[in-house]
């Protein structure tokens, strides 16, 4: 199959900036969030740059993170067919998350209330929410969905299916909370309107990749009217709280504004990675790997260090940068020495071999002597 590094590197940063969102939670006043910094009370929310950091990751990142899963997916479906595909599936996305529902949520769990949370409801605490590892799940039945679509013989390459742009204003239209972007919904039981706008940016991807689309240096531009124009409109649109208060003409158009803002930054993105990382390197090469790993087991880790940092006489600039700092930099070496050329990096990206390996000579059948 061809690989298409600018994507792999997209889908890393994608992920790897999901680290950062959650490293600056407990800067910004969440209330699900299990611990604060006094900057996130004693800062107003217009001032908080740290929230203005995290809407402009969550408005984007995971519809991206889901057209390029769907694009993918559907080179797999070409290149093995729906049955492969669903093994294949299974194995990257399905062992990750079983393992992790039973060794990484209580982890989170137990940093985030400690002595509150008892050895008995380890087995269980993923009822409680799947925390960070959502989006495998969501990933595993949209999959699915799509084995389905195959059997059945639908294809995704009628030009029809550019009107996936507009319809995902359904779904964002009738979010529950005024955040910039999608509704947190880690609960096993999906929430329709999450899984259906995250379906279209799925499907998209699948269209892309069917229609034989390419990306384009250019499509970087659109960053800009990302950046300068739809986000500081849809964040000044949601300046309110209380969901009950808008008028439907207001939650509209902010929910246009942040639809907008997705799709530019998705195509924007793209366009930018097809500049600067559409070559073969091996630090992209190792990025596309590592990240994956260092998503799955960052949260526990994050949470742990803000329950330590938090109450600190320390700047919050600085307590941020060391969390994602010693995340990071400690994931890292662990990946290298314990993950990377392991079972569980087979699971994750396959086999992978050391650099300066010599590959395996082919067998050569013996010379049979003359009798």
């Amino acid at each position: 199959m061809t690989r298409f590094h600018d994507l792999d590197a997209l889908r890393s940063v994608a992920m790897l900036l999901g680290i950062v969102l959650h490293a600056a939670a407990f800067l910004i006043p969440i209330d699900f969030w299990p611990v604060h910094e006094a900057y996130a009370t004693d800062t107003p929310l217009v001032a908080n740059v740290y929230a203005w950091l995290a809407s402009a990751i969550h408005g984007f990142r995971m519809p991206l993170f889901f057209l390029i899963s769907g694009f993918f997916t559907a080179m797999l479906w070409q290149a093995r067919g729906p049955d492969r595909l669903l093994r294949h599936r299974l194995k990257r996305i399905g062992l990750p998350l079983l393992a992790g529902m039973f060794t990484i949520v209580p982890l989170v769990a137990w940093a985030s209330f400690g002595s509150e949370f008892s050895l008995a409801a380890w087995p269980f605490a993923w009822l409680g929410g799947l925390a960070h590892l959502w989006f495998l799940w969501h990933i595993l039945l949209l999959a699915g969905a799509l084995v389905v679509v195959a059997k059945l013989g639908l294809r995704f390459r009628h030009p029809l299916w550019w009107l996936l742009i507009p319809l995902a204003f359904a779904p964002q239209y009738f979010m529950h909370e005024v955040v910039f972007g999608t509704d947190t919904a880690d609960g096993v039981i999906p929430a329709a309107r999450v899984i259906g706008y995250y379906a279209v940016f799925f499907a998209f991807g699948v269209f892309f990749f069917q229609r034989g689309m390419r990306v384009r240096r250019w499509w970087a531009v659109a960053l800009m009217p990302a950046l300068l124009l739809a986000f500081p409109v849809g964040m000044l649109l949601m300046e309110n709280p209380v969901r009950e208060s808008y008028a439907p003409w207001q939650w509209g158009a902010a929910a246009a504004a942040q639809l907008v803002y997705a799709w530019l930054m998705c195509f924007g993105s793209m366009g930018l990675f097809r500049w600067i990382a559409s070559g073969e390197r091996f630090w992209v090469r190792y990025l596309s790997d590592s990240s994956y790993w260092l998503y799955l087991a960052h949260l526990p880790l994050v949470v742990a260090l803000q329950q330590v940092l938090a109450p600190l006489a320390m700047g919050p600039h600085l307590k941020f940068v060391l969390i994602c700092t010693v995340v990071v930099a400690s994931l890292l070496l662990v990946y290298q020495a314990g993950v990377r050329y392991t079972v569980i990096g087979n699971i994750l990206n396959g086999p992978r071999t050391r650099r300066g390996t010599p590959p395996i000579p082919p067998m050569v059948p013996r010379p049979q002597p003359r009798t």
